[in-house]
């Protein structure tokens, strides 16, 4: 695992569980993870990243033997704060096995996934109603696990991928946006994650969990929060690091399920709001009109492309600008100031 802080004197003794969003180590280069900025925020605390990159609810229940992060963790090492990967004899991956083993037990536990389990879906769409009809019910075992170690379980809800980022990234919003029915990408992607986390809400209101409402807090259109699309940033880190501090302050098992969000979504901008998980319909806002037009010859198609060698959104707009829309005056200029 992972630790971040004195695990053996920590007042809060954080312990996360599930996927990239909280192991995010692979994707962030020199900045800090997400367990450091929450050590670093959350006041006498320690953390332990059980976290696995790649993971899905099964992997997470059951373990798995591929973690995508396995080499940066070795490589940073214990003088960088991360623990060797402690695999189980046939060569996995337990984090809930893990997770039982700490010493002293957390005071609180983060789980964040399903967001690979999202990704499966939009390889094989064929898949959706399978995947859904067994994501819940794995996903409240993992609960279950998680309260026999302490009431104080953190549900965090994936967030959705960047937009710009589609071309150069995984392609989520081509993906999802090629399938049947009516809507733009963006709307079916809101849809989809609407199928999916709307059931968790009933047993987060059944248990009386707070919920970490990413969909709702990040901003799809501002790159910044996001490494690779689908990865939280040393700023999304951030803003995902200030709703933490503020569950783990102000949460507690007496108090109603509650989700939590932030915003404007931009670190030292926002606040955290609280909307109280009364069972009624939970809807990630959309707004057609921002959805840019697509098409293969189009600004949007070019500025995509041009994020999808590696420049920044804001400098590709601004260099396809200054040269009339020609996207191949654009990258001239662009690698010619990245050589400066």
């Amino acid at each position: 695992m992972c630790k971040k802080g004195d695990w053996a004197t920590a007042t809060a003794r954080i312990a996360m569980i599930g996927d990239s969003t909280l192991d995010n180590v692979l994707w962030i280069g020199d900045d800090p993870c997400i367990a450091e900025q929450i050590a670093a925020l959350v006041p006498e605390s320690a953390v332990a990243n059980l976290a696995a990159d790649g993971y899905t609810t099964s992997d997470t229940l059951h373990g798995s033997q591929r973690v995508i992060s396995v080499g940066m963790r070795g490589r940073v090492g214990a003088s960088g704060g991360c623990d060797p990967l402690q695999f189980e004899a046939d060569g996995t991956f337990c984090p809930l096995i893990q997770l039982a083993a700490l010493e002293p037990p957390p005071t609180h536990i983060i789980l964040s996934v399903g967001g690979n389990d999202v990704r499966e879906i939009l390889r094989d769409m064929g898949k959706l109603p399978e995947i859904i009809r067994e994501f819940t019910p794995k996903y409240s075992d993992i609960v279950d696990v998680c309260m026999t170690v302490t009431p104080n379980v953190v549900l965090m809800f994936q967030y959705r991928p960047s937009f710009y980022m589609d071309r150069g990234g995984y392609g989520v919003y081509q993906a999802i946006g090629s399938t049947p029915g009516p809507g733009d990408s963006v709307q079916k992607m809101n849809m989809l994650m609407q199928t999916i986390y709307t059931p968790i809400l009933g047993i987060a209101k059944e248990k009386k969990l707070p919920v970490i409402d990413l969909p709702r807090t990040f901003d799809i259109w501002n790159d910044d929060l996001y490494s690779h699309q689908i990865e939280p940033s040393a700023k999304g880190g951030a803003v995902i690091s200030a709703i933490v501090e503020h569950v783990v302050r102000h949460d507690n098992p007496d108090k109603p399920s509650t989700l939590y969000s932030y915003g404007p979504c931009a670190p030292g901008a926002g606040t955290v709001s609280e909307l109280l998980n009364a069972g009624g319909p939970w809807l990630i806002p959309h707004d057609p009109a921002q959805v840019p037009a697509s098409g293969t010859d189009g600004p949007l198609s070019k500025v995509m492309a041009l994020v999808g060698m590696g420049f920044e959104r804001s400098k590709a707009e601004a260099a396809l600008a200054r040269n009339g829309g020609d996207q191949g005056r654009a990258v001239a200029e662009l690698l010619g100031e990245a050589a400066l």
